[in-house]
């Protein structure tokens, strides 16, 4: 079974996302050793191409159509709210959450940064589309510092 899957994968014909939850399943039904299962992950992650990953076509012009009229809606609302009171600027937020994406024109690309799993990553990679559990190697982990202080006796 591992030559068989390791051959799959060097065909780079697969979705990462499919391909590690084969593993996984190998691996539970006993199939596959732990080394086995290992090497077979670290190979998928190294040979995966991002548009494998990528949802379908029309699942992507749906989406953009949708998010074209949800922005334009939303443009609308704030002209009708504003009336000359000037420009609202909302808060962005620096690490939002992971979103998967969807193509190649909602990726991730080297610098984004993102929250997931309650901690912050930066990715290290342009076109990445897999979360940091998915390819690791595509994100870095930012850990924040705290301060340290003292606390005088009395």
């Amino acid at each position: 079974m591992f030559e068989i899957v390791k051959n799959v994968i060097l065909s780079k014909s697969y979705k990462l996302e499919d391909m590690l939850n084969k593993i996984n399943i190998l691996w539970v039904e006993g199939s596959i050793s732990d080394e086995e299962k290992t090497s077979l992950i670290s190979l998928a992650r190294d040979n995966a191409l991002a548009e494998n990953s990528y949802k379908s076509l029309q699942e992507q012009l749906d989406n953009l159509y949708k998010t074209f009229d949800d922005f334009k809606a939303e443009v609308n609302a704030r002209l009708d709210t504003l009336e000359g009171k000037g420009d609202i600027e909302e808060p962005v937020e620096e690490y939002p959450p992971f979103v998967k994406p969807e193509g190649a024109h909602d990726c991730y690309n080297e610098g984004d940064k993102i929250t997931y799993n309650e901690k912050k990553y930066i990715c290290k990679i342009n076109g990445c589309v897999w979360s940091p559990d998915e390819y690791p190697q595509g994100w870095k982990e930012v850990v924040e510092e705290t301060e340290n202080t003292e606390i005088e006796e009395v």
